[in-house]
């Protein structure tokens, strides 16, 4: 049963009644929309940018968003060297949507630096939340930073994989409201409503925004549902100053898909449809397969502002706070039993900056700070035990815990500007990046009670598996520059350094289950806490911008070396294999952006991207046994994509096809689970009408995701770069499934 609370459906009435009152007009007036031009492409390398990134605007949103315009990952999928998976047509499995960017996996806990509004934000902590907190209705676009980066982005936990900023579409000028309403495939269907109030009080604005959204899995039992409330307020102080505060409540209940072997994902004739069990039987070892007991949910409360001053007509100064807290747990069914994993989740910090235009040039002077309370390890996982009717019984505490605030220092500086043909921007962050310490409690004959509660009873500390704290820090500097060689040829090239965060819940866990032997060697867990290192990646890149009318190809070559990569390696002092830092790797490619306005009717977008990611050794697996990496691809990383997206408006039509081929890959370090290529086909369709019965516009919408129905496997969780055959976990793609959508605008 998927629990469905729904704390914005009293806006959504609102929303609706007035809807209905627009409607009562009873002239209907048709505008046809002519194109004189050829339209701008909706997905393009990001203006003024001498760097590897790209921005998808608010039309483009709304077509490669998906139809439930609840996932912003997605429509990232037309960019060079993205490879975005996952297990659901909608999007709505949030993290097992998988997505690796040249090769690197890009996670926002560890590589991918996410932020809302240049604000750090949304950062999901391993398996369990945060799920995304703002509708796609209410962005007004999403921007890809790949490879190198300026110093002023790249805020997050790491920044190895690229930056990806989300720009809120702020309260406008105008008062209106909007509804949009979309069912499809799998009992989907989403209903979502936004009000605008316009300017008022000489100077403010507001918006409100509430969605409902919930679908059935495609294969198995269960599904998922998501409730968002979004809100924005906006407020100018003359022509000096303005202030920007924005909300976000989301409540997500997701029922997970059940994982193939590899062997299994050989032959999906027979098993596509495999999933968790839909009944309990009374089994233990059979009811940990049950697909209530692989699931999550979480609630989630998102707070940030922008605050910007101008001090002069060229200094300005920006103030951005922001918190966020999500609280919920995961269930893991295991062998015989059910782990409980309760997540209580903190972060809050803010950015000030000083920005001042000096002749020609740009400085921005900037300050990050930030403390992050999260998981993993998980500071409260319990074991339950499954009777003879399939019910959980409470059997033990599996970890008790308590962990400091993650702490995030960040002074940076960045200086851009032009001479002539020439536009250079050089910057330079320093990161400090303090983990903290961990004190492990021992739970035995504590009874079944939150967190809080067990803390509270002062059980005796476990000084073994405790630690105290250690701060890595890192330089990260950057250079861009790009020269005109023509009018229609430009030259740029880049450098930059970006961090990867080490993942510590692994190596808690290893070391937890083997202590004694860990111990026989005199290694303690804070030595391994010591050894923790940021991963580094130093990229190059060179490439070239030409322009023939509406036709722009924007080829790259980039080369990144990569240092002190995590691995599962086997210490022969302990016996055990686990995660060690030290390993390089060398990641290098191509990638070619287009876009082509044919004409007034047909864009063309598109992009062709070959990318080589390779560990640099071999990693010992065993007493007398040696992984054979070296030179070898990383799992999950394809070396050839192509996409290609052609839009054609005519009148009040608009439809866009979108076909993309992913190369082969492999499951696993030693590439001996191979994973076929495959192609896909999307097709959207927009009728748009004019004034219709009072209202301002209305749209009917459809689309199809895989189109042509192929059977494929999307996403590959494979963990670390250096999984085992055996070990990893394949996810088929979503099959044909069509949804249709009716927006209005008031």
């Amino acid at each position: 049963m998927i629990r469905h609370d729904t704390p914005s459906l009293m806006l959504l009435w609102s929303l609706l009644a007035l809807s209905q009152a627009a409607s009562a007009a009873p002239d209907t007036e048709l505008t046809p929309i002519e194109v004189t031009a050829s339209p701008i492409p909706s997905v393009a390398p990001l203006e003024g940018q001498d760097y590897s990134a790209s921005r998808v605007d608010a039309d483009g949103l709304a077509v490669f968003g998906g139809p439930a315009q609840a996932n912003p990952y997605r429509a990232l999928d037309l960019m060079p060297s993205v490879n975005l998976t996952g297990v659901d047509a909608y999007g709505l499995s949030v993290d097992q949507n998988a997505m690796r960017v040249r090769g690197i996996a890009a996670s926002t806990y560890s590589n991918l630096a996410v932020t809302v509004n240049g604000t750090p934000s949304s950062v999901s902590a391993g398996r369990g939340g945060v799920g995304n907190l703002f509708d796609m209705e209410n962005l007004e676009s999403v921007t890809l930073w790949r490879g190198a980066q300026p110093a002023d982005v790249g805020l997050g936990m790491g920044n190895l994989a690229g930056s990806l900023d989300l720009a809120i579409k702020g309260p406008t000028e105008e008062a209106g409201a909007r509804l949009r309403t979309s069912v499809g495939g799998d009992g989907f269907h989403k209903l979502f409503g936004r009000i605008d109030t316009g300017t008022f009080n000489g100077g403010s604005s507001l918006f409100v925004s509430g969605s409902t959204s919930e679908s059935d899995k495609w294969r198995g039992e269960g599904g998922q549902s998501r409730d968002t409330f979004n809100a924005g307020f906006a407020q100018t102080f003359g022509e000096r100053g303005s202030l920007e505060i924005y909300a976000a409540h989301n409540r997500f209940h997701r029922d997970e898909y059940r994982p193939l072997t590899y062997a299994q994902s050989r032959d999906l004739d027979r098993y596509a449809d495999l999933d968790y069990n839909a009944d309990l039987t009374g089994v233990a070892t059979t009811d940990a397969d049950y697909y209530a007991y692989n699931s999550q949910h979480f609630d989630e409360t998102n707070l940030l502002a922008r605050f910007s001053w101008a001090l002069t007509d060229d200094i300005q100064i920006r103030f951005s706070p922001y918190w966020l807290s999500n609280e919920g747990e995961r269930r893991v069914g295991k062998t015989d039993k059910v782990m409980v994993i309760d997540i209580d989740q903190e972060q809050y910090g803010a950015t000030a900056e000083l920005v001042a235009e000096l002749a020609d040039q740009t400085l921005t002077l900037g300050y990050w700070t930030q403390r992050l309370s999260s998981m993993p390890p998980p500071m409260s996982q319990k074991v339950y035990a499954i009777d003879k009717q399939g019910g959980l019984v409470f059997s033990k505490w599996g970890i008790l815990a308590d962990m400091g605030d993650r702490a995030y220092e960040s002074p940076y500086l960045q200086l851009s500007g032009e001479r002539g043909r020439w536009r250079y921007g050089i910057g330079l962050r320093y990161l400090s990046f303090r983990i903290p310490g961990i004190t492990s409690y021992d739970g035995s004959g504590l009874p079944n009670m939150s967190h809080d509660s067990a803390l509270s009873m002062n059980p005796a500390v476990v000084a073994a598996l405790s630690t105290d704290a250690v701060t890595l820090d890192e330089w990260l500097p950057t250079l861009s520059s790009r020269f005109e060689l023509t009018p229609a040829l430009d030259l740029k090239g880049a450098y930059g350094r970006s961090v990867g965060n080490p993942w510590m819940g692994p190596l808690y866990s290893v070391y937890m289950k083997n202590r004694k032997a860990f111990q026989k060697a005199g290694i303690p867990l804070q030595q391994l806490w010591d050894d923790l290192a940021l991963e580094t990646s130093d990229t190059i890149e060179l490439g070239l911008e030409w322009r023939h009318g509406s036709l722009v190809l924007t080829p790259t070559l980039y080369y990144s070396d990569l240092s002190d990569k995590q691995v599962t390696a086997y210490d022969p002092a302990v016996g055990v294999s686990y995660l060690q830092s030290g390993v390089d790797a060398k990641a290098y490619g191509a990638e070619l952006e287009a876009s082509w306005g044919l004409d007034r009717h047909w864009t063309l977008i598109g992009s062709l991207s070959w990318n080589r990611n390779r560990l640099d050794d071999d990693i010992r697996a065993g007493s007398a046994a040696v992984l054979e990496t070296s030179g070898n691809q990383v799992p999950d990383a394809p070396e050839w994509l192509a996409k290609l997206g052609a839009e054609f408006r005519y009148g009040n039509w608009n439809l866009t096809p979108i076909a993309r081929y992913v190369g082969r890959r492999y499951g696993d370090a030693l590439n001996q689970e191979s994973v076929d290529d495959y192609a896909t086909v999307d097709l959207n369709a927009v009728y748009r009408l004019g004034k219709v019965a009072g209202m301002q516009s209305l749209e009917i919408g459809m689309s199809v995701v895989n189109l042509f129905d192929a059977d494929y496997i999307s996403t590959i969780d494979v963990g670390q770069d250096d999984a085992r055959p055996e070990s990893i976990d394949y996810y088929p793609g979503a099959p044909r499934t069509l949804a249709l959508s009716l927006s209005a605008n008031f």
